[in-house]
Formats: C-alpha cells, sequence, structure tokens
C-alpha cells in the first residue's frame, strides 16, 4: 500500500468510526483470508442511527455477500477481464473478490457509508501480494427507483438485494438494460420468499436460473448457532432479439413488478 492509499485508510476509518462501532474480521474466500471492516451487529447500528427509515443494512457484513464471493471465486464464471457491476455493494467484499480475480469492477449503494467503507475494505485488500495486478473498483451512488447510469456489464453481482417487493420492478429494468446480452446475473439470498417470486417472475420473462445452496456461518450470525443456507442464483437470458420487447410488455402486467 502507498503511503497515500495508508493516509486515505486511515483518514476514512477515523471519518467512520466517529459515527458507528467498527470491527475488522478475516473472512476466508477462495484461500485467502479478507480483512473486511463492517458494524458488528444490528444492535451496534441502531445505536448509532437516527433515521430509522433509511436504515444503513449495508453497513453489516452478511452471509449473502459472503457466500456470493465464495461461489464466484470457485470458477462458477470466468471473470478475468470481465466488467462487473456489484448492485447495493455494502461493505463490498464480492466486488473485491471480482477485482481480485482479474474484473473491472463498479461498485454502486444507496448510502454513502457503505460506499466508504468498501473503499476501505478494498484499501485494506487490494492490490496485495496475491492479485499485484488487482485494480480499485470504481463507485458511484445510485438509487434504483432514479437509476440513469447507461453503461452494460458482462456480470452483475447482488447479495441480499430482492428484499423489497417495491424495487423488484426497479432492479429487472436495471438487469435489462445494464446486463449484456450473453452477460450472467448473479444473485444471492438468505431463502426471503419475496425473492422467490422474483425468480419465478424472471423465469416467466424467458431467463434460465440454476440455484446452488451453500451454508455460510459467521461469527456471532445465523439461527441458534446455525449456518445461513445462502441461495446462489445464477441467471441468464435464453432469448435474444425479441426479448426487450416481451419484457417489456410483461413488466407492465405483472403486478410483481409494478412500482408503488
Amino acid at each position: 500500500m502507498s503511503e497515500n492509499d495508508e493516509r486515505k485508510l486511515l483518514r476514512l476509518k477515523a471519518q467512520l468510526a466517529a459515527k458507528y462501532a467498527l470491527t475488522t474480521s478475516e473472512i476466508a474466500v477462495d484461500d485467502r483470508a479478507w480483512k473486511i471492516t463492517a458494524v458488528p451487529d444490528q444492535d451496534a447500528l441502531l445505536d448509532a442511527v437516527d433515521d430509522l427509515n433509511h436504515f444503513p443494512f449495508g453497513l453489516l457484513l452478511w452471509e449473502s455477500a459472503v457466500g456470493l464471493a465464495r461461489f464466484f471465486s470457485a470458477g462458477s464464471v470466468p471473470l478475468a477481464g470481465k466488467r462487473v457491476l456489484e448492485l447495493g455493494a455494502g461493505v463490498g467484499l464480492p466486488g473485491l473478490v471480482a477485482a481480485s480475480l482479474g474484473a473491472s469492477v463498479t461498485q454502486t449503494d444507496y448510502q454513502q457509508d457503505a460506499l466508504l467503507l468498501a473503499t476501505i475494505n478494498a484499501l485494506q485488500n487490494l492490490p496485495s501480494g496475491i492479485s499485484p495486478h488487482a485494480q480499485l473498483p470504481v463507485q458511484f451512488l445510485s438509487d434504483w427507483r432514479t437509476w440513469k447510469h447507461p453503461a452494460r456489464y458482462d456480470l452483475i453481482l447482488g447479495a441480499d438485494i430482492l428484499y423489497e417487493r417495491s424495487l423488484h420492478y426497479h432492479l429487472m429494468q436495471i438487469f435489462t438494460n445494464n446486463l449484456e446480452q450473453n452477460g450472467t446475473l448473479l444473485l444471492a439470498d438468505p431463502g426471503r420468499p419475496q425473492a422467490a417470486e422474483f425468480v419465478e417472475s424472471l423465469r416467466k420473462f424467458g431467463w434460465t436460473v440454476m440455484t446452488t445452496l451453500l451454508p455460510v456461518q459467521l461469527e456471532g450470525g445465523g439461527q441458534d448457532g446455525k449456518p445461513t443456507t445462502v441461495r446462489l442464483l445464477q441467471v441468464n437470458r435464453t432469448h435474444h432479439a425479441s426479448l426487450r420487447a416481451g419484457e417489456h410488455k410483461i413488466l407492465q402486467e405483472n403486478p410483481v413488478f409494478m412500482p408503488n
């Protein structure tokens, strides 16, 4: 790490530590220990937050993020030279692992503090002796409801982003417009019923969905000390030229995708 990056890391840590309790843990992904800084639990987050309507869940490390990073780091999807978009990046682990494997990564989140935390974790882990040529992710603030980003990507990542039904319409628009025709969508979810509804609707659109189950145990996480079963969803298009018009029609007719 350069002296400038080290100073930036210390400054950002001090900035966030003035607002939140932070801890740094080592998370094993692909035979490497990643130093990930996050707020340790929801109780610590509640102590620091006044506005519960904009609760910063992204400052926590979720099992879905760990499961997603472990899934594609095992070689399920080639990443070298690929353009990758991470939605709802939070602490940023999946995007960082993708960058370490040679991808050009763009990370987005709704909250500035989450992107600052993702920057801290990027500086702590990239580049390294294991991945000396990895590039730090590009970042920008985003609201899925007013999304205007035009770029297209080979791979879109999302860990635990299907929690809110009212956002499904907007996410579907992003997947349709920002994923390359032969691109792949990788989503991770802990088994929320609204996520299952979204997946079934994707299939109606003519997308294929392959599901892999992966148990993930984080320190202090899970129910009754048991691992959380993360569902890894690998999504691809099956139709090409006619798909976009068909999607538009179903978006208007399917209540699952209608915005509030």
